[in-house]
Protein backbone atom coordinates (compact mmCIF):
# COMPACT_ATOMS: atom_id res chain seq x y z
CA UNK A 1 0.00 0.00 0.00
CA UNK A 2 1.67 3.56 -1.24
CA UNK A 3 0.31 6.31 0.66
CA UNK A 4 0.33 9.45 -1.01
CA UNK A 5 -1.71 13.10 -1.01
CA UNK A 6 -3.30 13.28 -4.47
CA UNK A 7 -5.08 16.10 -5.90
CA UNK A 8 -8.21 15.40 -4.49
CA UNK A 9 -6.89 14.80 -1.13
CA UNK A 10 -5.61 18.75 -1.28
CA UNK A 11 -9.14 19.64 -2.69
CA UNK A 12 -10.98 18.09 -0.12
CA UNK A 13 -9.27 19.69 2.64
CA UNK A 14 -9.39 22.79 1.61
CA UNK A 15 -12.68 22.56 0.79
CA UNK A 16 -13.86 21.56 3.82
CA UNK A 17 -11.91 24.33 5.65
CA UNK A 18 -13.03 26.91 3.12
CA UNK A 19 -16.66 25.48 4.09
CA UNK A 20 -16.24 25.60 7.53
CA UNK A 21 -14.55 29.20 7.68
CA UNK A 22 -17.33 30.02 5.37
CA UNK A 23 -20.23 28.59 7.29
CA UNK A 24 -18.40 30.23 10.48
CA UNK A 25 -18.54 33.55 8.67
CA UNK A 26 -22.24 32.90 8.10
CA UNK A 27 -23.35 31.75 11.81
CA UNK A 28 -20.51 33.86 13.66
CA UNK A 29 -22.65 37.47 12.66
CA UNK A 30 -25.78 36.09 13.12
CA UNK A 31 -24.41 34.92 16.70
CA UNK A 32 -22.80 38.19 17.27
CA UNK A 33 -26.39 40.11 16.11
CA UNK A 34 -28.96 37.92 18.01
CA UNK A 35 -26.75 37.19 21.25
CA UNK A 36 -25.90 39.68 23.46
CA UNK A 37 -22.10 40.13 24.69
CA UNK A 38 -22.78 37.91 27.90
CA UNK A 39 -23.98 34.92 25.93
CA UNK A 40 -20.87 35.11 23.35
CA UNK A 41 -18.56 35.69 26.49
CA UNK A 42 -20.37 32.53 27.65
CA UNK A 43 -20.15 30.58 24.56
CA UNK A 44 -16.39 31.03 24.27
CA UNK A 45 -14.98 30.60 28.03
CA UNK A 46 -17.37 26.87 27.57
CA UNK A 47 -15.54 26.13 24.17
CA UNK A 48 -12.04 26.66 26.26
CA UNK A 49 -12.99 24.86 29.10
CA UNK A 50 -14.50 21.84 26.60
CA UNK A 51 -11.04 21.91 25.23
CA UNK A 52 -9.21 21.74 28.45
CA UNK A 53 -10.97 18.60 28.85
CA UNK A 54 -10.57 17.00 25.58
CA UNK A 55 -7.26 17.03 26.86
CA UNK A 56 -7.64 14.22 28.74
CA UNK A 57 -7.27 12.17 25.16
CA UNK A 58 -3.68 12.89 26.18
CA UNK A 59 -1.86 11.88 23.06
CA UNK A 60 -3.89 9.00 22.41
CA UNK A 61 -5.53 10.11 18.94
CA UNK A 62 -2.68 11.28 16.88
CA UNK A 63 -0.62 8.33 18.17
CA UNK A 64 -2.82 5.75 17.33
CA UNK A 65 -2.91 7.47 13.86
CA UNK A 66 0.71 6.92 13.11
CA UNK A 67 0.56 3.63 14.86
CA UNK A 68 -2.24 2.79 12.03
CA UNK A 69 -0.03 4.23 9.53
CA UNK A 70 2.74 2.20 10.56
CA UNK A 71 0.59 -0.98 9.83
CA UNK A 72 -0.21 0.32 6.53
CA UNK A 73 3.00 1.03 5.62
CA UNK A 74 4.08 -2.91 6.60
CA UNK A 75 5.25 -2.75 10.25
CA UNK A 76 4.90 -6.00 11.84
CA UNK A 77 5.01 -5.07 15.11
CA UNK A 78 5.01 -1.74 17.09
CA UNK A 79 7.70 -0.12 19.11
CA UNK A 80 7.67 2.18 22.30
CA UNK A 81 9.94 4.63 20.46
CA UNK A 82 11.20 4.79 16.54
CA UNK A 83 9.67 2.70 13.91
CA UNK A 84 9.95 -0.78 13.16
CA UNK A 85 11.64 -0.93 9.27
CA UNK A 86 12.46 -4.81 9.24
CA UNK A 87 9.81 -5.54 6.79
CA UNK A 88 10.64 -5.97 3.05
CA UNK A 89 7.92 -6.52 1.25
CA UNK A 90 5.91 -3.86 3.17
CA UNK A 91 2.84 -6.22 4.05
CA UNK A 92 -0.37 -5.26 6.28
CA UNK A 93 -0.28 -7.10 9.32
CA UNK A 94 -3.99 -7.58 9.84
CA UNK A 95 -4.18 -9.38 13.05
CA UNK A 96 -1.96 -6.05 14.65
CA UNK A 97 -4.58 -4.19 12.69
CA UNK A 98 -7.97 -5.45 14.25
CA UNK A 99 -5.99 -5.27 17.83
CA UNK A 100 -5.55 -1.51 17.14
CA UNK A 101 -8.69 -0.78 16.21
CA UNK A 102 -10.28 -2.82 19.45
CA UNK A 103 -7.70 -1.12 21.61
CA UNK A 104 -8.57 2.61 20.35
CA UNK A 105 -12.34 1.72 20.93
CA UNK A 106 -11.87 0.18 24.28
CA UNK A 107 -9.49 3.47 25.30
CA UNK A 108 -12.04 6.05 23.83
CA UNK A 109 -15.11 4.89 25.50
CA UNK A 110 -13.69 5.00 28.99
CA UNK A 111 -11.93 8.27 28.14
CA UNK A 112 -14.86 9.86 27.52
CA UNK A 113 -16.89 8.86 30.61
CA UNK A 114 -13.84 10.69 32.31
CA UNK A 115 -14.60 13.63 30.26
CA UNK A 116 -18.29 13.79 31.02
CA UNK A 117 -17.56 13.75 34.79
CA UNK A 118 -14.92 16.26 34.81
CA UNK A 119 -16.84 18.38 33.46
CA UNK A 120 -20.57 18.03 35.55
CA UNK A 121 -17.69 18.73 38.64
CA UNK A 122 -14.96 20.62 38.36
CA UNK A 123 -16.30 22.48 34.99
CA UNK A 124 -19.63 23.45 36.45
CA UNK A 125 -17.51 25.07 38.95
CA UNK A 126 -15.80 27.17 36.97
CA UNK A 127 -19.13 28.00 34.91
CA UNK A 128 -20.65 28.52 38.44
CA UNK A 129 -18.20 30.95 39.59
CA UNK A 130 -18.05 33.07 35.99
CA UNK A 131 -21.52 33.23 35.37
CA UNK A 132 -22.56 34.58 39.03
CA UNK A 133 -24.66 31.55 39.93
CA UNK A 134 -25.37 30.66 36.13
CA UNK A 135 -27.43 33.88 36.39
CA UNK A 136 -25.72 35.86 33.91
CA UNK A 137 -27.37 34.79 31.25
CA UNK A 138 -31.01 33.24 30.53
CA UNK A 139 -31.02 29.03 30.70
CA UNK A 140 -26.97 29.09 31.47
CA UNK A 141 -27.37 26.07 33.19
CA UNK A 142 -28.68 24.32 30.87
CA UNK A 143 -26.91 25.66 27.81
CA UNK A 144 -23.62 24.18 29.95
CA UNK A 145 -25.14 20.67 30.75
CA UNK A 146 -26.31 20.02 27.02
CA UNK A 147 -22.82 21.58 26.30
CA UNK A 148 -21.18 18.81 28.72
CA UNK A 149 -23.45 15.96 26.79
CA UNK A 150 -21.98 17.07 23.28
CA UNK A 151 -18.01 17.08 24.29
CA UNK A 152 -18.77 13.59 25.58
CA UNK A 153 -20.09 12.32 22.91
CA UNK A 154 -16.91 14.07 20.27
CA UNK A 155 -14.80 12.28 22.58
CA UNK A 156 -16.56 8.84 22.44
CA UNK A 157 -16.21 8.99 18.48
CA UNK A 158 -12.91 10.57 18.32
CA UNK A 159 -10.94 7.21 17.41
CA UNK A 160 -12.57 7.43 14.11
CA UNK A 161 -9.97 10.22 13.45
CA UNK A 162 -7.61 8.53 13.87
CA UNK A 163 -8.17 5.36 11.58
CA UNK A 164 -9.40 7.46 8.67
CA UNK A 165 -6.06 9.64 8.82
CA UNK A 166 -3.46 6.38 9.73
CA UNK A 167 -5.32 4.86 6.94
CA UNK A 168 -4.58 7.86 4.85
CA UNK A 169 -8.00 8.37 3.89
CA UNK A 170 -7.66 12.39 3.95
CA UNK A 171 -10.51 12.71 1.24
CA UNK A 172 -12.92 10.42 3.59
CA UNK A 173 -11.98 12.17 6.48
CA UNK A 174 -12.61 15.73 5.16
CA UNK A 175 -15.73 14.96 4.09
CA UNK A 176 -17.49 13.58 7.30
CA UNK A 177 -15.99 16.63 8.86
CA UNK A 178 -17.38 18.67 6.03
CA UNK A 179 -21.19 16.96 6.39
CA UNK A 180 -21.04 17.19 10.02
CA UNK A 181 -20.28 21.10 9.85
CA UNK A 182 -23.39 21.22 7.53
CA UNK A 183 -25.51 19.36 9.95
CA UNK A 184 -24.25 21.86 12.32
CA UNK A 185 -24.49 25.13 10.66
CA UNK A 186 -28.22 24.18 9.52
CA UNK A 187 -29.24 23.29 13.11
CA UNK A 188 -27.84 26.24 14.05
CA UNK A 189 -29.49 28.94 12.12
CA UNK A 190 -32.30 27.27 11.92
CA UNK A 191 -32.95 27.42 15.74
CA UNK A 192 -30.80 30.81 15.59
CA UNK A 193 -33.75 32.65 14.08
CA UNK A 194 -36.60 30.70 16.02
CA UNK A 195 -35.28 32.50 18.79
CA UNK A 196 -33.56 29.87 21.03
CA UNK A 197 -30.46 31.75 21.78
CA UNK A 198 -26.77 30.25 23.08
CA UNK A 199 -28.75 26.99 23.04
CA UNK A 200 -28.59 26.83 19.25
CA UNK A 201 -25.32 26.67 19.12
CA UNK A 202 -24.82 23.98 21.70
CA UNK A 203 -27.67 21.74 20.24
CA UNK A 204 -26.05 21.82 16.49
CA UNK A 205 -23.29 21.19 18.76
CA UNK A 206 -24.70 18.06 20.26
CA UNK A 207 -25.74 16.63 16.94
CA UNK A 208 -23.23 16.97 14.82
CA UNK A 209 -20.43 13.80 16.63
CA UNK A 210 -23.21 11.42 15.45
CA UNK A 211 -23.27 12.68 11.97
CA UNK A 212 -19.41 12.72 11.93
CA UNK A 213 -19.02 8.87 13.20
CA UNK A 214 -21.65 7.90 10.85
CA UNK A 215 -20.11 8.67 7.91
CA UNK A 216 -16.60 7.77 8.88
CA UNK A 217 -17.75 4.30 9.91
CA UNK A 218 -18.81 3.99 6.43
CA UNK A 219 -15.71 5.23 4.83
CA UNK A 220 -13.27 3.26 6.93
CA UNK A 221 -14.92 -0.18 6.81
CA UNK A 222 -15.15 -1.35 3.37
CA UNK A 223 -16.60 -4.67 2.80
CA UNK A 224 -13.17 -5.56 2.09
CA UNK A 225 -11.40 -4.51 5.41
CA UNK A 226 -14.33 -6.12 7.02
CA UNK A 227 -13.87 -9.39 5.95
CA UNK A 228 -10.35 -9.33 6.46
CA UNK A 229 -10.39 -8.10 10.02
CA UNK A 230 -13.41 -11.07 10.65
CA UNK A 231 -10.56 -13.62 10.41
CA UNK A 232 -8.88 -12.53 13.59
CA UNK A 233 -9.89 -12.06 16.64
CA UNK A 234 -8.71 -9.63 19.84
CA UNK A 235 -8.29 -10.80 23.59
CA UNK A 236 -7.95 -8.05 26.47
CA UNK A 237 -4.49 -8.96 27.01
CA UNK A 238 -3.44 -7.80 23.80
CA UNK A 239 -5.57 -4.72 24.32
CA UNK A 240 -3.47 -4.24 27.54
CA UNK A 241 0.16 -4.72 26.04
CA UNK A 242 -0.86 -1.78 23.18
CA UNK A 243 -2.44 0.42 25.32
CA UNK A 244 0.94 0.62 27.04
CA UNK A 245 2.82 1.12 23.88
CA UNK A 246 1.01 3.43 23.01
CA UNK A 247 0.63 5.13 26.33
CA UNK A 248 4.80 5.29 25.87
CA UNK A 249 4.46 8.63 23.65
CA UNK A 250 1.08 9.21 24.10
CA UNK A 251 1.40 10.35 27.56
CA UNK A 252 4.14 12.91 26.96
CA UNK A 253 2.15 13.93 24.16
CA UNK A 254 -0.60 14.49 26.28
CA UNK A 255 1.97 17.07 28.42
CA UNK A 256 2.89 19.04 25.41
CA UNK A 257 -0.34 19.35 24.31
CA UNK A 258 -1.55 20.50 27.68
CA UNK A 259 1.28 22.87 27.95
CA UNK A 260 0.41 23.92 24.24
CA UNK A 261 -3.27 24.56 25.50
CA UNK A 262 -1.73 26.95 28.73
CA UNK A 263 0.30 28.81 26.08
CA UNK A 264 -2.40 29.53 23.87
CA UNK A 265 -6.02 29.07 25.70
CA UNK A 266 -4.86 29.62 29.17
CA UNK A 267 -5.52 34.00 28.81
CA UNK A 268 -8.83 33.48 28.04
CA UNK A 269 -9.53 30.75 30.68
CA UNK A 270 -7.72 33.21 33.52
CA UNK A 271 -9.46 36.61 32.29
CA UNK A 272 -12.83 34.85 32.31
CA UNK A 273 -11.62 35.62 36.49
CA UNK A 274 -10.80 39.04 36.14
CA UNK A 275 -12.61 40.60 33.53
CA UNK A 276 -15.94 41.23 32.17
CA UNK A 277 -17.45 39.04 30.03
CA UNK A 278 -18.12 42.07 27.15
CA UNK A 279 -13.48 41.88 27.24
CA UNK A 280 -13.78 38.37 26.99
CA UNK A 281 -16.02 38.07 24.36
CA UNK A 282 -13.57 40.94 22.37
CA UNK A 283 -10.71 38.36 23.81
CA UNK A 284 -12.35 35.14 22.27
CA UNK A 285 -13.31 36.77 18.79
CA UNK A 286 -9.93 37.79 18.14
CA UNK A 287 -8.84 34.30 19.26
CA UNK A 288 -11.46 32.57 16.88
CA UNK A 289 -10.97 34.59 14.31
CA UNK A 290 -6.68 34.45 14.18
CA UNK A 291 -7.42 30.67 14.70
CA UNK A 292 -9.40 30.41 11.48
CA UNK A 293 -6.40 31.50 9.84
CA UNK A 294 -4.16 29.51 11.36
CA UNK A 295 -6.16 26.31 10.82
CA UNK A 296 -6.46 27.22 7.30
CA UNK A 297 -2.78 28.16 6.86
CA UNK A 298 -1.55 24.92 8.34
CA UNK A 299 -4.07 22.98 6.61
CA UNK A 300 -1.64 21.36 4.34
CA UNK A 301 0.63 19.98 6.89
CA UNK A 302 -1.83 18.30 8.85
CA UNK A 303 -2.84 16.15 5.41
CA UNK A 304 0.26 15.83 5.03
CA UNK A 305 0.96 14.05 8.46
CA UNK A 306 0.07 10.88 7.59
CA UNK A 307 2.54 10.97 4.57
CA UNK A 308 5.05 11.76 7.07
CA UNK A 309 4.75 9.13 9.18
CA UNK A 310 4.64 6.64 5.97
CA UNK A 311 7.73 7.94 4.57
CA UNK A 312 9.35 7.04 7.91
CA UNK A 313 8.36 3.93 7.87
CA UNK A 314 9.82 2.83 4.60
CA UNK A 315 12.95 5.66 4.97
CA UNK A 316 12.66 7.86 2.06
CA UNK A 317 14.48 10.71 3.41
CA UNK A 318 14.47 12.95 0.11
CA UNK A 319 10.73 12.74 -0.89
CA UNK A 320 10.35 13.61 2.77
CA UNK A 321 12.27 16.60 2.94
CA UNK A 322 10.97 18.18 0.01
CA UNK A 323 7.00 17.16 1.02
CA UNK A 324 7.66 19.17 4.38
CA UNK A 325 9.66 21.69 3.22
CA UNK A 326 6.58 22.71 0.75
CA UNK A 327 4.23 22.29 3.36
CA UNK A 328 6.04 24.63 5.80
CA UNK A 329 6.46 27.08 2.77
CA UNK A 330 2.71 26.95 2.11
CA UNK A 331 1.93 27.79 5.76
CA UNK A 332 4.03 31.10 6.31
CA UNK A 333 2.33 32.48 3.05
CA UNK A 334 -1.38 31.47 3.79
CA UNK A 335 -1.05 33.02 7.71
CA UNK A 336 0.93 36.11 6.47
CA UNK A 337 -1.46 36.68 3.26
CA UNK A 338 -4.71 36.07 5.95
CA UNK A 339 -3.26 37.99 8.57
CA UNK A 340 -2.69 41.31 6.53
CA UNK A 341 -6.28 41.08 5.00
CA UNK A 342 -7.88 40.25 8.48
CA UNK A 343 -6.06 43.31 10.07
CA UNK A 344 -7.12 45.69 6.86
CA UNK A 345 -10.77 44.47 6.65
CA UNK A 346 -11.43 44.07 10.77
CA UNK A 347 -13.58 47.28 11.37
CA UNK A 348 -15.31 47.21 8.19
CA UNK A 349 -16.20 43.60 8.36
CA UNK A 350 -17.77 44.01 11.95
CA UNK A 351 -19.82 47.44 11.09
CA UNK A 352 -21.53 45.55 8.03
CA UNK A 353 -22.69 42.66 10.25
CA UNK A 354 -23.67 44.92 12.82
CA UNK A 355 -21.88 43.51 15.62
CA UNK A 356 -22.17 44.13 19.43
CA UNK A 357 -19.06 42.56 20.13
CA UNK A 358 -15.64 44.40 19.50
CA UNK A 359 -12.25 43.21 18.70
CA UNK A 360 -8.99 44.49 20.72
CA UNK A 361 -6.82 47.18 19.89
CA UNK A 362 -4.74 47.00 16.44
CA UNK A 363 -1.78 46.28 18.35
CA UNK A 364 -2.94 43.64 20.41
CA UNK A 365 -4.28 42.37 17.56
CA UNK A 366 -0.84 42.45 15.43
CA UNK A 367 1.15 40.81 18.48
CA UNK A 368 -1.11 38.51 18.92
CA UNK A 369 -0.94 37.00 15.25
CA UNK A 370 2.91 37.17 15.61
CA UNK A 371 2.67 35.30 18.09
CA UNK A 372 0.16 32.09 16.39
CA UNK A 373 2.25 32.58 13.55
CA UNK A 374 5.83 31.64 15.30
CA UNK A 375 3.56 29.06 17.63
CA UNK A 376 2.03 27.36 14.93
CA UNK A 377 5.36 27.19 12.63
CA UNK A 378 7.62 25.83 15.44
CA UNK A 379 4.59 23.01 15.81
CA UNK A 380 4.81 22.22 12.46
CA UNK A 381 8.73 21.26 13.52
CA UNK A 382 7.59 19.25 16.44
CA UNK A 383 5.36 17.53 14.54
CA UNK A 384 7.92 16.25 12.07
CA UNK A 385 10.03 15.20 14.94
CA UNK A 386 6.61 13.21 16.25
CA UNK A 387 6.60 11.34 13.17
CA UNK A 388 9.81 9.13 14.26
CA UNK A 389 7.51 8.08 17.12
CA UNK A 390 9.82 10.10 19.24
CA UNK A 391 9.08 13.39 21.71
CA UNK A 392 11.86 14.87 23.01
CA UNK A 393 9.71 18.57 23.62
CA UNK A 394 8.14 17.90 26.53
CA UNK A 395 10.22 19.65 29.32
CA UNK A 396 10.56 22.49 27.55
CA UNK A 397 6.51 23.01 26.67
CA UNK A 398 6.00 22.46 30.48
CA UNK A 399 8.32 24.88 31.60
CA UNK A 400 6.96 27.28 29.26
CA UNK A 401 3.57 26.88 29.98
CA UNK A 402 3.69 27.23 33.47
CA UNK A 403 5.64 30.67 33.44
CA UNK A 404 3.14 32.05 31.03
CA UNK A 405 0.22 30.41 33.21
CA UNK A 406 1.66 32.39 36.35
CA UNK A 407 2.52 35.72 34.35
CA UNK A 408 -0.85 35.50 33.22
CA UNK A 409 -2.31 35.48 36.34
CA UNK A 410 -0.10 38.11 38.02
CA UNK A 411 -0.77 40.51 34.59
CA UNK A 412 -4.52 40.47 35.19
CA UNK A 413 -4.02 40.52 38.83
CA UNK A 414 -1.97 42.93 39.63
CA UNK A 415 -1.85 45.33 36.54
CA UNK A 416 -3.75 47.08 33.97
CA UNK A 417 -2.23 45.99 30.79
CA UNK A 418 -5.27 43.89 30.38
CA UNK A 419 -5.54 42.10 26.78
CA UNK A 420 -2.22 43.65 25.85
CA UNK A 421 -0.59 41.49 28.23
CA UNK A 422 -2.55 38.48 27.57
CA UNK A 423 -0.68 38.83 23.90
CA UNK A 424 3.01 39.93 25.03
CA UNK A 425 3.40 37.22 27.48
CA UNK A 426 3.05 34.16 25.20
CA UNK A 427 5.09 35.81 22.71
CA UNK A 428 7.99 36.49 25.17
CA UNK A 429 7.85 33.43 27.07
CA UNK A 430 8.22 31.42 23.69
CA UNK A 431 10.79 33.41 21.79
CA UNK A 432 13.37 32.21 24.40
CA UNK A 433 13.78 28.31 23.63
CA UNK A 434 10.63 26.76 21.53
CA UNK A 435 10.22 29.49 19.04
CA UNK A 436 13.31 28.36 17.36
CA UNK A 437 15.11 25.28 19.35
CA UNK A 438 12.95 22.55 17.44
CA UNK A 439 13.49 24.31 13.94
CA UNK A 440 17.51 24.05 14.14
CA UNK A 441 16.52 20.40 15.39
CA UNK A 442 14.41 19.56 11.98
CA UNK A 443 17.42 20.94 10.37
CA UNK A 444 19.99 19.20 11.68
CA UNK A 445 18.42 16.06 10.80
CA UNK A 446 18.51 17.40 7.25
CA UNK A 447 21.97 18.71 7.45
CA UNK A 448 20.45 22.38 5.91
CA UNK A 449 19.92 25.82 6.53
CA UNK A 450 16.37 27.42 6.91
CA UNK A 451 17.24 29.32 3.82
CA UNK A 452 17.78 25.96 1.70
CA UNK A 453 14.37 24.59 3.37
CA UNK A 454 12.67 27.96 2.10
CA UNK A 455 13.80 27.41 -1.27
CA UNK A 456 13.21 23.79 -1.74
CA UNK A 457 9.79 24.47 -0.53
CA UNK A 458 9.00 27.82 -3.03
CA UNK A 459 11.05 25.15 -5.84
CA UNK A 460 8.04 22.36 -4.96
CA UNK A 461 5.14 24.72 -4.82
CA UNK A 462 5.85 25.92 -8.29
CA UNK A 463 6.37 21.93 -9.05
CA UNK A 464 2.74 21.27 -7.81
CA UNK A 465 0.87 23.97 -8.83
CA UNK A 466 2.14 23.22 -12.71
CA UNK A 467 1.35 19.86 -11.70
CA UNK A 468 -2.41 20.41 -10.81
CA UNK A 469 -2.41 22.38 -13.60
CA UNK A 470 -2.10 19.62 -16.04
Amino acid sequence: MELKIVKKDIYWGYFSQIFSIASGIVILPIILNLLSPQEVGLNYLMLTVGTLVTLFDFGFAPQFGRNITYVFGGAQKLMKEGVDQSSENYTINYQLLANMIQTARFLYRRLSLIVLVTLLTGGSWYMYVTTDNFTSVDNALIIWLIYCISVYFNMYFAYYSSLLNGKGMITEHRKALLYGKVVYTVVAIVLLFCDVGLLSVVIANLLTPFAVSYLSQRYFFTIDLKAKLEKYEVDQAEIKNLILIVWFNAKKLGLVYLGSFAITRIGIFIAGLFLKLEEVASYGLMVQLVGLIGVVASTICTLYQPRFSFLRTQNRLKELFEDFSYTVVVFILLFTFGTICFLLLRDLALSFIGSGTTLPSLTTMIIYSIAILLEIHYQMFTSFLITNNEVPMVKATLISSFFIGLLTYLELAFTDYGLLGLVCIPLIIQSFYNNWKWVIDVLKYFQITYYILLSRGSLMIIYKLKTFLQ
